[in-house]
């Protein structure tokens, strides 16, 4: 009764062309995704930074001075969600850590984060905010 029955289903080849389109699109994609997911964790050092000033404004106002050690004004030296640390105090263009700061911070190796582009973070006790590209420090955060 039935003389021409169609298998229905894809064949071996069909298939392989599939997966074969899928693996090219994952590897163009997955390495947009994580550029995109460090410049997304960048907010973490920035907002490490701006706390930071705030707590030295917080002391100079108890103390009449700004500090270099991160530790008496309560400062960490690594960001809340760890993808930036190694935070440093320093005088800044006045010369004297009495009237003006200057705060760092980097990229920590945490889920890749120092292979980002922007390699640190600035901020003055001016208000100046900078980012390390390309091995030299260029005026705004990005």
């Amino acid at each position: 009764m039935s003389c021409c029955k169609k298998d229905a289903g894809f064949t071996l080849i069909e298939l392989m062309i599939v997966v074969a389109i899928v693996g090219i699109l994952a590897a163009i994609a997955y390495p947009s995704y994580q550029d995109s997911v460090r410049k997304g964790r960048r907010h973490d050092g920035m907002g490490t930074l701006l706390d930071a000033a705030q707590k030295l404004e917080v002391y100079r106002s108890r103390q009449s001075s700004y500090t270099t050690t991160p530790g008496d004004a309560n400062i960490s030296t690594t960001s809340v969600e760890g993808y930036y640390g190694n935070l440093t105090i320093q005088a800044g263009g006045c010369g004297s850590i009495v009237s003006c700061f200057t705060l760092e911070i980097a990229p920590t190796a945490l889920n890749g984060q120092d292979s980002d582009d922007i390699q640190g973070y600035r901020l003055t006790s001016t208000g100046v905010k900078q980012r390390l590209d390309d091995g030299s420090w260029v005026d705004g955060w990005k």
